[in-house]
């Protein structure tokens, strides 16, 4: 018989009544009893209270949650599909692109107290929020009820383009201020490594946050601000701002109550004790389960999501696991210590002598991934992902094996046993758990360490490889090595920790002597073997790397036993803390025309108000879609299963090719483009990646997961062609796609030459990397034929035609709407097709409303990049420095399709600010079995400028010449033609030029470089400057615009075929319209584009799309002036409102409409610009940075120089990324994007950026071409960014003439860490000590 019992009732297994315990509740444990009704002794265990739900508050108001979710759903996606948080933006869902930031209660150990943190909330499964406190964008303020300083703060620093990360910028300071209310600009600038911008370029969001800081100087005005402002945060309740009376921060971890939540498909445990959890691994060591902490390792290895297991473990109720205690001997953080946790104990006893090397780790520590992820994630759950795979180059194993760290780890049977790391690394850790690790202290001081990690990022990015090297020296005896080192690294390959035969070598050897370090370094060399990792760094530049972080160690350690100039090889590249300038003029005549302003939109952006596709609250009956793509290229579909996908709860439909409707085209393109792409594969599949179907489901996390369980197989299955190389060796190249153009006989005018200089270089994809998703909302209209989009497109118009040829519907039944978008730099004039069709489809088939927004991998596979280039040219100069000829192949990878192939207009752009009277141009498209590439921000210019700019460095080389006095040489004189045929009437680019090297200093500084450079070995300077002529055309651009004013207020509403997608260009309409009609600017509003509305206008991109729309708005302007003018002259001095009223009255037409089509002079002109950049190069390592940057630019009069200055400075660190870190390789075997994440897809982030950035307006220069003066701002700047290369060049050049192979090299882009390195020559011949 057993005991049984009832509420908080014991029953007699006998007779069945039932017993209140004497002594109230009862804890844990066996009791015993007799039965006051029958006599029976009886026995009984109580377990104590478990809850089967989690309660938590989202902005004061709390949820109470059962079992009604999935295990693996995330708070982001909690707070989204809710519709408590659209603010909270989601992106990645895997902790990279940080758009998802909010704040949080948390345990902190070190107070002992509940914390505030900033969190990536894609990471904290719903589950683990039991008792906290999430704060959302929303819960600051909005400009309605009042704005918080941060977020005002953001806005008024134009910190914001598109909005899409701005409210993430701001949870980010808001969660420091919490926790460092006065920080300085350094803990400023080190918070921001979570989020990723690709607008503004960082440095508007760095200012507004700086100007909080406690040092922040007069140049950021705004100031520190105190307590009570920073917790001015609005009631969920009331709308007013908090009081603070509905809840407490104190009730985060209430009570220690253990939790067990019987899920879908799974469990979820959350235990309070030690003895707890071993009692659940006890239960569940046969069972698929995962401990649950930051939850942050899916975001490098996918298979342990935790919707990959049917239990869940989360370990943050176990008080005892935070524990840290510090002694005289020893260190010892318990397991659920995060790593800021560690980070701040490192930082606070680093002045420990014997706890000295604290100073390295917290630096180190202060580098793994970001900011939300290190107050999320314990290190204890780093050293299990190295567990689990021995490849991965865990900084925290490094560290602590490097200092011979000891683990105490127990198991479900409740023995508990120390390890050493290297034990662990092969220790089967199921049923275990690791309790803590102990630290050693070196008191004896004469314990030298040090950490390294080389990334290919300054921040937010796993290392190429770590290090870790120990020593205990006698400094006094030649640097003897006392007793045996430690040499450590990760990233080599799955089974080399220790560089063992080194550190048995070096033993009791004195480091100071130079045949030591010589043979050290020869068994270093012979003991490191890389693994080869798929295509992602080479062994060559892993095995180089770690040889020379060993000798960065020894001339740390050793310094005086080096040379001078080889000292600095010991130390890492120092970063200050970065700044700006700006400079302009403007004309307070002409306000708010020509007028810096804030956009009329900032404060809604960064308060989280702004409303984005994704943001549209679902209706009744609406589902969502998903991709079923394709996972090889260049084979056909042999079967399709989607048997188990439609198995999955909650999927209703699998679409195919074969849902299309009859007469409807299985092609997402326009009738104009060049060739079919198909909508869904029909059988042939053309690159890895490709849509063979679409999942329907009842939510978005169903449909994900159901499409990746549709299995398809492929037959007669080939090598796919992903190199451009290859393809020109096959001869796999798309016929007439550009002409052959010649300008005078090229052949001959390099015959003639003195110099004939012949090269090649190469520049690869760039992802366009907008953060808001290629995403579209479809509903079906009442008669049951037509469809209405919400579509996340740069041109409306052709969305409309290509969903219209699918269904085949007339486009009277499409309508497209679209208010703004998330970024886009060209990823959506073609591409969004792909997804508006496909949704169209869905919701034909469906007769439902349907939302498909493409995951973040799915569209890194496939969508297509900016197109890739291979170059051979071959140049015909004098020795005075004339350029004669030039004759030039450009193989362009179009990917399966050259329909958006920029070949035939590359030489608008190709001749740069250069004269050359010979030209032969031979475009050739190459066809690879990859996405098809398409229009990225400067999509001809870009490459084709860069290309020009490295014949005039390779010819200056060849020469002997400086290279900025041999382009002087060869600049456009005024009246010129280019090479497409222009002249050239008001070419200002020499005055340019002369004016840079004058505000920049640029004379002396080449000394100061030169200077630096002969007195350092190992860190190398460059400068650059680089010239830009950027032509505008737009002739027969046809964009729509629409202007109504209201008779009733005077208040005007206008419509425009461009889009809103942080370039600004609904600010400035409303300043033009302003400025033309003479009323107040806040009286005007910007609506959406339409396809009704701003029918037939041609897309928003190639930097023309301002200058178009603001002709419209002009001529809208005028027509309503011209008609309200007779009204106005029988009137005495009316007001705007009065005019309005009484020109309504009088029957006058108070809507106008233009329909643009630029012809003549009028229709196009040329940017000018120069840049001076100069960087600074460790050339043992490959690291860079940029120290400066002069950008001056010829903006005409700028419409608002705020605007045009954010652009100037995102399209120049977009263009950075490009030049730099971001790389796109593919698996040679399948075709399959590898970097199709954000673990190895890299854009710039804050500390990328320029420290000293200068961008200067060049003043008195009205346009006298175009439209109000103006020129455009959005992609020269990424074009002008290519001199920041050219300066790392210039630092290679300086390394490679140490070595004497000062000749002519091939600098590729991306010119990464590893290339800029390898580019070096270096070998270890070249690691001495010098003289």
């Amino acid at each position: 018989m057993s005991t049984k019992t009832v509420g908080n009732f014991v029953q007699c297994p006998v007779c069945r009544a039932s017993h209140a315990p004497t002594n109230g509740a009862l804890k844990d444990g066996v009791y015993a009893g007799t039965c006051e009704n029958c006599g029976h002794f009886f026995k009984f265990k109580a377990t104590g209270f478990l809850k089967s739900s989690v309660t938590f508050t989202i902005n004061g108001t709390s949820y109470t949650v059962g079992n009604q979710y999935a295990a693996a759903l995330s708070l982001s996606e909690f707070v989204r599909s809710q519709g408590v948080s659209y603010g909270t933006k989601a992106r990645c869902l895997e902790g990279g692109c940080g758009v998802c930031l909010v704040t949080t209660t948390l345990y902190d150990p070190i107070t002992k107290d509940v914390q505030t943190y900033t969190v990536n909330s894609c990471l904290v499964p719903l589950y683990t929020c039991d008792g906290m406190q999430v704060t959302t964008i929303e819960g600051l303020g909005n400009p309605r009820d009042g704005l918080h300083p941060i977020q005002d703060r953001l806005a008024q620093y134009n910190g914001s383009q598109c909005g899409f990360c701005s409210p993430a910028m701001v949870m980010n300071m808001y969660g420091l201020l919490k926790r460092t209310p006065n920080p300085t600009m350094q803990q400023v600038e080190n918070n921001y490594d979570a989020t990723i911008c690709r607008c503004t370029g960082y440095r508007p969001i760095l200012d507004a946050m700086k100007s909080f800081a406690s040092d922040a100087p007069p140049t950021l005005p705004g100031g520190a601000i105190d307590i009570e402002e920073l917790d001015k945060k609005i009631c969920n309740k009331t709308g007013k701002t908090c009081t603070g009376r509905c809840s407490s921060e104190r009730q985060t971890d209430p009570g220690q109550v253990p939790l067990h939540i019987v899920l879908q498909g799974s469990q979820w445990y959350k235990p309070t004790t030690r003895q707890q959890l071993y009692t659940l691994l006890g239960q569940h060591q046969g069972d698929n389960y995962r401990l649950v902490f930051g939850n942050s390792g899916f975001g490098v290895y996918k298979e342990i999501g935790p919707w990959m297991y049917n239990v869940l473990i989360d370990l943050r109720g176990i008080q005892e696991f935070y524990s840290i205690s510090i002694d005289s001997s020893k260190v010892m953080f318990g397991p659920s210590i995060t790593l800021t946790n560690m980070l701040e104990v490192f930082e606070k006893n680093s002045t420990n002598p014997a706890l000295s090397y604290f100073r390295d780790f917290a630096s180190h520590v202060g580098v793994i991934a970001n900011t939300g992820v290190r107050n999320l994630s314990s290190w204890a759950g780093n050293l299990m992902l190295k567990n689990l795979h021995t490849e991965f180059p865990s900084d925290v194993f490094t560290m602590f094996e490097t200092v011979g760290a000891t683990l105490f780890i127990g198991s479900s049977d409740g023995t508990e046993k120390s390890y050493s790391l290297m034990d662990f690394l092969k220790l089967d850790m199921k049923g275990k758990v690791i309790l803590s690790v102990t630290l050693p202290t070196f008191p004896s001081g004469d314990v030298y360490v040090k950490s390294f990690k080389i990334t290919p990022r300054r921040q937010n990015a796993h290392a190429y490889v770590t290090a870790g090297i120990r020593m205990q020296l006698d400094r006094s005896n030649n640097y003897t090595v006392k007793t045996k080192p430690s040499l450590v690294y990760g990233g080599i390959n799955k089974t080399l920790v220790h560089a063992s035969k080194t550190e048995a070598f070096l033993q009791g050897k004195q480091l100071g002597n130079a045949s030591v370090l010589k043979t050290a370094l020869s068994r270093l060399s012979s003991e490191l073997i890389p693994d080869t990792t798929a295509g992602l760094s080479s062994t060559a530049y892993r095995k180089n790397l770690a040889i020379s972080l060993f000798y960065k160690y020894v001339l740390g350690m050793c310094g005086e036993k080096a040379a001078a100039r080889f000292q600095s090889g010991g130390t890492n590249l120092i970063r200050p803390v970065s700044s700006g300038t700006q400079t302009y003029d403007t004309r307070k005549d002409e306000y708010p025309l020509t007028q810096p302003m804030v956009k009329a939109d900032a404060t809604l952006q960064t308060s989280g108000q702004v409303q984005f596709v994704g943001d549209i609250p679902p209706v009744p009956n609406e589902v969502c879609a998903s991709f079923v793509i394709s996972s090889v290229g260049n084979a056909q579909i042999d079967t399709v299963d989607t048997s188990v996908a439609m198995s999955y709860p909650g999927v209703l439909k699998y679409i195919s090719v074969t849902d299309i409707p009859t007469g409807g085209l299985n092609n997402f393109r326009e009738a104009s483009a060049l060739g079919v792409e198909e909508l869904f594969c029909s059988g042939r599949v053309e690159y890895s990646g490709q849509p063979i179907g679409l999942i329907v489901a009842v939510d978005k996390l169903s449909a994900d997961t159901a499409a990746s369980m549709v299995k398809v197989t492929y037959k007669n299955v080939h090598p796919p062609i992903i190199t451009m190389e290859d393809a020109i060796q096959k001869k796999s190249i798309f016929p007439n796609v550009a002409k052959e153009l010649k300008v005078g006989d090229a052949a001959a005018a390099i015959a003639g030459s003195d110099k004939k200089v012949t090269g090649t270089v190469k520049i690869k994809h760039q992802a366009h990397f907008h953060l808001e998703a290629q995403i579209c909302v479809c509903y079906p209209d009442e008669d049951g034929v037509g469809v209405h989009l919400h579509c996340a497109t740069q041109w409306s118009d052709i969305v409309q035609q290509a969903v219209a040829r699918v269904l085949n519907i007339k486009q009277s039944s499409i309508s497209v709407k679209v208010k703004r978008l998330g970024g886009s730099f060209g990823a959506r004039i073609t591409r969004a097709n792909l997804t508006a069709c496909a949704t169209a489809l869905a919701t034909h088939v469906m007769r439902r409303p349907v939302r498909l927004e493409m995951n973040f991998h799915t569209n890194m596979k496939t969508v297509g990049k900016r197109y890739p280039y291979l170059a051979n040219y071959t140049i015909g100069v004098n020795n005075d420095g004339k350029l004669n000829g030039i004759q030039l192949r450009a193989n362009a990878d179009c990917g399966i399709s050259p329909n958006d192939s920029y070949l035939a207009k590359n030489p608008v752009f190709m001749d740069n600010a250069y004269y050359c009277p010979a030209w032969d141009y031979k475009p050739v498209a190459l066809k690879t079995n990859l996405p098809t590439n398409t229009y990225c921000r400067s999509p001809g210019s870009c490459p084709t400028i860069f290309i020009m700019e490295t014949m005039m460095d390779h010819a200056a080389k060849e020469l002997n010449m400086d290279p900025l006095e041999f382009r002087k040489l060869n600049l456009f004189n005024k009246g010129q033609t280019t090479v497409n045929g222009t002249i050239l009437k008001y070419c200002n680019i020499k005055h340019i030029v002369a004016e840079l090297e004058k505000s920049a200093s640029v004379s002396a500084r080449k000394q100061q470089v030169a200077a630096f450079n002969q007195a350092n070995r190992w860190k190398k300077r460059g400068i650059a400057v680089m010239p830009l002529r950027w032509n505008v055309d737009y002739a027969h651009a046809t964009f729509n615009v629409y202007m109504t004013i209201y008779h009733g207020d005077g208040s005007v509403a206008l419509s425009i075929g461009g889009v809103e997608m942080g370039q600004g260009i609904n600010m400035k309409m409303m300043q033009i319209c302003a400025y033309e009609l003479g009323i107040p600017i806040d009286t005007i509003k910007v609506k959406p584009t339409t396809t009704l509305a701003d029918s037939n206008s041609y897309t928003t991109g190639g930097s023309i799309t301002t200058d178009v729309n603001a002709l419209g708005v002009v001529q809208c302007c005028q027509q309503l002036k011209a008609r309200m003018a007779p009204v106005k002259a029988k009137m005495s001095n009316p007001t705007w409102q009065q005019l309005a009223a009484t020109s309504y009255a009088q029957g006058v037409d108070l809507s106008a409409r233009s329909a643009t089509y630029p012809t003549g002079d009028f229709s196009d002109y040329n940017i000018y610009g120069a840049t001076c950049t100069e960087v600074e190069v460790d050339i043992l390592t490959g690291e860079n940075q940029i120290n400066r940057v002069d950008l001056l630019y010829d903006c005409g009069e700028s419409m608002n120089p705020d605007v045009d200055v954010g652009q100037l400075e995102g399209g120049f660190v977009m263009g950075l990324g490009y030049w730099f870190t971001e790389e796109m390789i593919f698996d040679p075997s399948t075709g399959t994007a590898l970097t199709d994440g954000t673990w190895e897809y890299k854009p710039p982030m804050p500390k990328d950026i320029p420290i000293d950035f200068r961008i200067q307006f060049l003043k008195n220069a009205p346009n006298p071409r175009g439209v109000l003066r103006s020129k455009a701002s959005g992609e020269p700047p990424v074009c002008m960014s290519a001199s920041a290369l050219f300066a790392v060049k210039h630092a290679i050049e300086a390394a490679r003439k140490e070595i004497t192979q000062d000749s002519y090299f091939r600098l590729d882009g991306p010119a990464t860490v590893e290339n800029i390195q390898t580019a070096c020559q270096l070998d270890t011949s070249q690691l001495v000590y010098g003289t």
